[in-house]
């Protein structure tokens, strides 16, 4: 894992990025770790992913490959993603475990605040990730093109990274690596949503295990990880001490070197210079001196974080009933939970909605989760059709709950409030065929199957559960044909 290391001159960032995984001499090089398995690396599909992706602009680079933008060659309209390409060159079997964990830990999280990841490759040179692309900036640097910061934007932007995170915690999981520079906008417009990113040190965990390794990026760091015992609350402290910068102008803790910044963080008394501070609401500084209480157990959740005073204005917008859409809840009212064929064909019909219906059901996710946990449950249901005027009997309500345990997350939420007939057609399903007839033979076997799940992050599938999914669809054979694919959707 990457250990404590402040940021990278902004000249070598440069020349890194210069790096291009995909040029034409990177192929001849060698494998300098042999014993690295080759043929099935869970959560990733052994293929060219160039047959599949064409590659453009180099967006960064790093020592162990780069993130470049692409575009799938056979997808119309054209999208564009971001690929991530580490290099195996000079790889141990730890470092690709660890890669392995970061996709296992992102292709389970679905939420609009986290950088969604699609599917994953490797060959016999480099190990891809394919995300989200986000076309904003990171936000720091929004800040400094765009001027002075407002306290209200601020609060804006610091819900959405709570919230990511208290979703994050949710399912067990720590990021360990909150910073400026992990915390992106998805579009250059003034109201873009705020993107997590880079999963790289995150953790899963559980309540009765500390966290040892210390790990992170001064400023941003911890007490407690400086003192190698420390659990989920350290993402809290990070985004404290970013609310303290983005307010303020600079580090809550601040010094010329590292060790001296470390000292600081772990001994030095937490300051509100006046000159700086005055003109900061006394909720907003309660807020920083909450996230920035060096006692991890006086700490405040991330859901109790979230209910914070300071927030109160901001969720007056996020929870107006103008986006409680009637054909959205009456979508969600309608929608009968697929069986798990059906399921992975929804899930890529949901990749591809337009950016328009993205932003319409994202603001109504967040409508209607109203105890931002980044799930929705009964409860939530309910007051949103109350608010909405929507009709909808006791039968019906819990119908719905059912579908995932009592509580729906945001792709499940997606998948039943998207508009079918709109994104689910003849032409449109005839590609999603294509897309899992993986070695393109006219049908979908147990073979293109296992495939298609390794590509979406998931770990290998065992056969007795490959072939139960395509009994779904064809009980005497095992494979599936475009017909029957069709007559999945009642398509003829």
């Amino acid at each position: 894992e990457r250990k404590l290391m402040g940021n990278e001159p902004s000249s070598k960032k440069k020349e890194k990025a210069k790096e291009d995984p995909h040029h034409d001499k990177e192929q001849t090089s060698k494998i300098t770790n042999p014993n690295l398995p080759m043929n099935i690396i869970p959560g990733s599909f052994l293929s060219d992913i160039r047959k599949v992706y064409k590659f453009k602009d180099v967006l960064g680079g790093g020592h162990f490959g780069s993130v470049r933008v692409a575009y799938r060659k056979n997808e119309e309209p054209r999208k564009f993603y971001a690929v991530k390409s580490i290099s195996k060159k000079n790889l141990s079997v730890k470092d690709l475990a660890d890669l392995v964990k970061e996709v296992e830990i992102i292709s389970t999280l679905n939420h609009p605040n986290i950088i969604k990841f699609y599917e994953s490759y490797h060959d016999k040179y480099y190990f891809h990730i394919v995300m989200e692309l986000c076309t904003g900036k990171e936000i720091f640097d929004k800040i400094v093109s765009d001027g002075k910061i407002s306290e209200k934007i601020v609060a804006k932007i610091i819900t959405e990274v709570l919230h990511a995170i208290s979703y994050c915690h949710s399912k067990g999981i720590t990021h360990r690596d909150i910073k400026p520079e992990n915390i992106l906008f998805a579009s250059p417009e003034s109201d873009a949503q705020i993107k997590l990113i880079d999963f790289g040190l995150s953790r899963k965990y559980n309540t009765n295990e500390k966290m040892h390794t210390i790990l992170g990026t001064p400023y941003y760091i911890a007490p407690e990880v400086l003192k190698g015992e420390y659990d989920q609350k350290c993402d809290i402290w990070s985004i404290g001490a970013i609310t303290y910068i983005m307010l303020c102008g600079q580090p809550p803790f601040n010094a010329e070197t590292n060790n001296e910044i470390f000292t600081k963080i772990v001994k030095s008394e937490l300051r509100f210079d006046e000159d700086k501070w005055s003109a900061i609401s006394p909720q907003a500084v309660d807020f920083v001196k909450l996230c920035l209480t060096k006692n991890p157990e006086k700490r405040p959740s991330a859901i109790e974080a979230l209910n914070h005073p300071w927030f109160a204005s901001i969720f007056k917008e996020v929870h107006k009933e103008e986006y409680l859409r009637s054909d959205i809840l009456n979508n969600l009212m309608n929608f009968t939970s697929p069986e798990k064929f059906k399921k992975l064909v929804l899930k890529f019909f949901v990749n591809n909605i337009s950016q328009r219906e993205m932003n319409n059901l994202t603001k109504a996710f967040y409508a209607i989760d109203l105890d931002h946990s980044g799930q929705i449950d009964v409860g939530d249901l309910q007051k949103a059709f109350t608010m909405a005027n929507v009709k909808i009997s006791e039968n019906e309500l819990k119908q719905i709950s059912l579908v995932n345990d009592g509580k729906i997350d945001y792709g499940e939420f997606l998948m039943a409030c998207m508009n079918q007939k709109k994104n689910i057609g003849k032409e449109k399903l005839i590609k999603a065929f294509k897309y899992f007839d993986v070695d393109d033979s006219g049908f979908i076997d147990a073979s293109d199957l296992r495939n298609a799940l390794l590509r979406s992050g998931n770990q290998v599938v065992n056969e007795k559960e490959i072939d139960e999914i395509i009994k779904e669809v064809n009980e005497h054979e095992q494979k599936i044909s475009l017909e029957q694919f069709l007559n999945l959707f009642d398509i003829k």
